[in-house]
């Protein structure tokens, strides 16, 4: 199950790369806080997802 929970995190911090890297293309212009918010949120639910087992002990 840990290695899911990796999977899973690890997906989610290359999205939020992803997101980051988004908000600077001229393709999203416009959209620029949309899609670094979102970045941020991603950030937060892939370093979140692991540390709440940790929380919990």
């Amino acid at each position: 199950m840990r290695i899911l929970e990796f999977l899973l995190s690890f997906a989610l911090l290359v999205a939020a790369f992803w997101a980051y890297a988004a908000a600077f293309t001229p393709e999203f212009a416009g959209y620029e806080l949309v899609t670094f918010g979102a970045g941020v949120i991603l950030t937060a639910l892939a370093f979140g997802l692991p540390v709440r087992r940790f929380l919990k002990a």
